[in-house]
């Protein structure tokens, strides 16, 4: 796999264990001895590739420390933006979410293994299935300081509750102790009803959390993402710059300290 680089920033593809395995995982690191606040970056349906590159350096040249697992990597490899829509569907569909929910859960202890972070500053930023997955590790971390969540699915049919995916994140979201950030575009693209979107405020503000949902309209969801037909590059700017923002906010200033009493 080919990497982005940057001048500022360290990159490289390794491999952790996780579990019983070991998995590959991308490391974007700034050009600076200090540890820093760390992101866990958790992919959509596309893998590890160039556009979440993109998005890890990006974070990376803002003073994080970023790690971002392949939760594929036991599953005959990554996907990539020319993969079949079916191959990546059917990796998705096999990797269960408490997997890679572990996955993310290790990559931050390898990091504070390796002293290449400060361990009270750290986020889960996810797209699309890593979005979900975002939502997911942060209701068994607390310790994290933000979570961010692109168009993650938040409300499983009946029909998909299973030993893979065993329970709605709508269900358990409410113990997430750290404030949320959350984008959605236009409702009924990538499986994503109206519905959903308004029964996660509707939950959130109902458990008293800090949260900010930002929609737009114009874009489908996906937004982000590598497939050109879903792809707006207005949409994702914006998201991206509100993400920074947003970090920045809870990894970088005295609210930190608030997030980390659950007073906020």
């Amino acid at each position: 796999m080919s990497i982005k680089q940057s001048s500022s920033v360290d990159t490289a593809i390794f491999r952790y264990r996780s579990g019983y395995h070991e998995i590959n995982a991308l490391l974007a690191v700034p050009s600076v001895p200090t540890p820093m606040p760390a992101v866990l970056l958790a992919h959509d349906t596309d893998g590890l590739d160039e556009r979440l590159q993109g998005v890890a350096i990006s974070l990376a040249e803002q003073g994080y420390t970023v790690l971002a697992p392949d939760f594929y990597t036991t599953k005959n490899g990554h996907a990539t933006a020319s993969g079949s829509l079916e191959n990546r569907a059917t990796l998705r569909r096999n990797t269960p979410d408490a997997i890679a929910v572990s996955d993310l859960k290790n990559g931050l202890a390898y990091l504070k293994h390796q002293g290449l972070i400060n361990t009270r500053r750290v986020a889960v930023v996810g797209f699309g299935f890593g979005g979900t997955l975002a939502l997911l590790t942060a209701v068994q971390l607390g310790e994290l300081a933000a979570v961010v969540n692109f168009y993650g699915h938040t409300i499983y049919p009946p029909a998909d509750i299973s030993r893979v995916r065993p329970t709605s994140p709508l269900d358990v979201v409410g113990v997430v102790r750290c404030p949320i950030l959350s984008f959605y575009g236009t409702p009924g693209t990538g499986g994503i009803s109206s519905h959903e979107v308004t029964s996660l405020e509707q939950t959130l503000k109902a458990k008293g959390k800090t949260f900010e949902i930002k929609s737009y309209p114009k874009a489908p969801n996906g937004f982000c993402g590598s497939n050109p037909d879903l792809y707006r590059a207005d949409a994702a700017s914006d998201a991206l710059s509100r993400t920074v923002t947003f970090l920045n906010k809870y990894l970088k200033t005295e609210s930190l300290a608030l997030v980390q009493k659950g007073r906020i």
